[in-house]
């Protein structure tokens, strides 16, 4: 016991000399000096143009050439460069670049802004019109004949657009790895519509597989080998689908993947899967479906891209001839810095792009604040190393991958990166890879993720990876609404990631709470610390519904780890408030034994700022849990094991979470004093409605 409050003494002493204690301010930007020189962009500008606001560009490109050539003759003003950004659409063709010679100063920054109450929007797709109902003419035999007199058809070469992207999706655990692809997108009214699929709803299951090479986990059987059995006759008529894919868990219910068919036999009731297959395999009851599937086209919203014929069919939810239908074209990153710094972006909205939207590499200071992206295949923004870059009260959304990834700080000196991203609203993502797409991957050390409200996400609403990171102030909800074995918050596999602080965040809600698709087999838990994750803070977090059944996770995962504190919580309504996954002396000493000797970290100045890090193999599963409440929790502990260490925590059945201060269940003598207020978005010069 006294170990571990030593470890929890050490831990909190961390977080102070890091200057990572509560109350944080926000991750401050100074307001900007006044800049030197103005230019102004608008879509009715003209490239030929001065600049001016009376003879405007008509391009972000042609504004930054223009800052290049001025650059040559002379240094930027005092106060730096405005590029004053009139509203409407603008055609986004190529990636918008910057390389390190476009950056600003301190003193002299460069910002690309809105222009006063401006709403520009930078768009890599196509509005599409011209639709006309299909004719009998138009042939494509494998349409359901109950569906035909609803679709609609387009035609792409007529309008120009051709060299079509293929239909080449990956996912977690394809063949090739986790491998993205660009991807086109059909969007109505702003709403992303499915690619054809079968079921409409829910999975067909693997009834058994073709080759028994004694593929097993858990109490999964299968094979390695690509080739299954299906119930039913609904795969049957897929079998002369010319551009198919099927979409499944395959083994795992946390690994996902595209895959191919080779073929597919009616008569045997069989399908052999083109190589590479899956990784880990195929399990008897594995869920799947069938996606751009013709003859599946049979719902409002699912559409079939004919890439043969260049062509659209389109079951519209309504008259498209008076709706707005547009489809993302651009195969590459809507915007790319490249070392650049002290650049900023305000206030601009980048859309359809058929890849990720902006990706920052290197550099220092740059920021976006105040922008949309959104209705993108890809990533929404990705940091790359770098330092103090700052995503701030941006709205990131509907997205086929992950809302943000960022990453920055040297492992091997445990240098901080100080990245941050606060108070955006990031939401509506995981729509063509459903696994390890959250609102944010975060890796590297000492950044901050702070204010924001992540939801809607089909897997975790954070990745978590590194040292020094704090999560603060954060609404997480609605997330790992279809994977299994995830958490709200999720860290994998090394157990020297360490002094990372999860405090005052507000998880709720997580999981298949909705009773949408098939249900967890595992577990979905607010925090879930996997496989040797130790040494993390998490404290002054309420957690509500974030467990459910009798033998899953709880609003806590722990699985093996050791040196964590959980203090002064709130968890309610959970199945279970923590629960843990002991590994055993045997078992953790194999797992550590050369930790410490990875070329990733430097031991010596590990074992200085960890000072647990000494006895990394001793004291196995040994964590500390203080101070919390539990509120109409089904059990506070489960699979807890010699090692926990649990004292001063209560259990009640009355009271209910809501963010305000004067709630009684925080107020009450002996809860957890928790600043419930400050949780989640903050109005401010660009967020003036938190509404979700």
């Amino acid at each position: 016991m006294k170990t571990l409050i030593g470890t929890a003494a050490r831990l909190m002493l961390t977080i102070l000399t890091l200057g990572l204690a509560w109350p944080s301010a926000r991750a401050g930007v100074p307001p900007p000096p006044k800049a030197g020189l103005s230019l102004h962009v608008s879509p009715g500008g003209s490239d030929t143009g001065s600049g001016s606001a009376e003879r405007p560009f008509a391009s972000l490109e042609r504004a930054r050439d223009e800052l290049r050539a001025r650059r040559k003759a002379a240094p930027l003003p005092a106060g730096g460069v405005v590029v004053l950004v009139h509203g409407g659409e603008y055609a986004v063709t190529q990636t918008f670049t910057l390389t390190e010679g476009d950056s600003g100063t301190e003193a002299a920054p460069i910002r690309y802004q809105a222009a006063d109450q401006a709403k520009p929007l930078f768009r890599g797709g196509t509005r599409l019109r011209g639709w006309r109902p299909l004719a009998q003419t138009d042939g494509y035999r494998l349409l359901p004949e109950t569906s035909r007199a609803k679709i609609w058809i387009l035609d792409l070469q007529a309008r120009g657009i051709t060299n079509l992207l293929p239909l080449k999706l990956g996912g977690f655990a394809s063949g090739n790895g986790f491998i993205t692809h660009p991807a086109h997108e059909l969007f109505f009214n702003g709403q992303a519509m499915p690619l054809a699929r079968g079921p409409n709803d829910g999975f067909l299951h693997i009834k058994d597989v073709a080759v028994k090479d004694g593929t097993s986990g858990y109490d999964r059987k299968g094979s390695k080998v690509g080739e299954f059995v299906y119930e039913g006759d609904r795969p049957s008529k897929w079998a002369a689908e010319p551009d198919l894919l099927l979409y499944g868990y395959w083994f795992w219910d946390w690994a996902d993947s595209y895959e191919r068919v080779a073929s597919i036999d009616p008569q045997t009731r069989r399908i052999t899967l083109a190589k590479p297959w899956h990784n880990y395999g195929f399990s008897v009851g594995a869920p799947f479906y069938a996606i751009n599937a013709l003859s599946e086209l049979d719902a409002p919203g699912e559409w079939y891209l004919d890439r043969q014929q260049g062509r659209i069919l389109f079951y519209a939810p309504s008259d498209p001839t008076s709706a707005t239908i547009e489809f993302s074209r651009l195969a590459s990153t809507l915007v790319e810095l490249q070392n650049v710094s002290q650049v900023s972006f305000e206030g601009l909205t980048w859309e359809l792009g058929s890849a990720d939207g902006i990706r920052v590499q290197g550099g220092t200071n740059c920021r976006l604040a105040g922008c949309t992206v959104r209705y993108c295949a890809g990533n929404g923004v990705e940091i790359h190393g770098g330092s103090r870059h700052a995503i701030l009260s941006c709205d990131i959304y509907s997205l086929g991958r992950a809302g943000t990834y960022v990453s920055g700080g040297n492992r091997k000196t445990l240098t901080p990166g100080g990245h941050a991203i606060e108070n955006c609203d990031i939401h509506d993502l995981s729509r063509i890879d459903h696994t390890y797409t959250p609102a944010v991957v975060l890796d590297g050390v000492g950044n901050r993720i702070a204010h924001n409200r992540f939801h809607e996400i089909l897997s975790s609403g954070m990745r978590v990876e590194g040292n020094d990171h704090v999560i603060e102030y954060n609404e997480i909800f609605h997330v790992v609404l279809e994977s299994d074995d995830q958490g709200g918050a999720d860290m994998f596999g090394n157990p020297t990631y360490r002094g990372n602080v999860f405090r005052y965040n507000y998880w709720h809600h997580i999981g298949n709470w909705r009773g949408t698709g098939d249900q967890p087999k595992c577990g979905q838990a607010g925090i879930r610390l996997d496989d040797a994750i130790c040494g993390t803070a998490i404290y002054g977090n309420l957690f509500e519904r974030c467990s459910a059944g009798k033998l899953g996770f709880g609003g806590v995962q722990i699985h093996g780890g050791k040196d964590n504190v959980m203090e002064n919580n709130v968890f309610c309504d959970c199945a279970a408030a923590l629960s843990f996954s002991p590994w055993g002396a045997a078992r953790w000493r194999e797992y550590v034994k050369n930790a410490l000797d990875s070329p990733e970290i430097d031991r010596a100045l590990y074992v200085e700022r960890y000072p647990a890090l000494a006895r990394l193999a001793e004291d196995p599963d040994t964590n500390l849990v203080r101070s919390n409440l539990m509120v109409r929790c089904g059990e506070m502990l489960r699979r807890a094991g010699k090692g926990v260490q649990a004292s001063n925590n209560t259990e009640t059945a009355e009271g209910a979470i809501t963010l305000r201060a004067d709630n009684p269940l925080f107020t009450q003598p002996g809860a957890p004093r928790i600043p419930v207020a400050k949780i989640g978005l903050c109005p401010d010069s660009w967020r003036d409605s938190l509404a979700p």
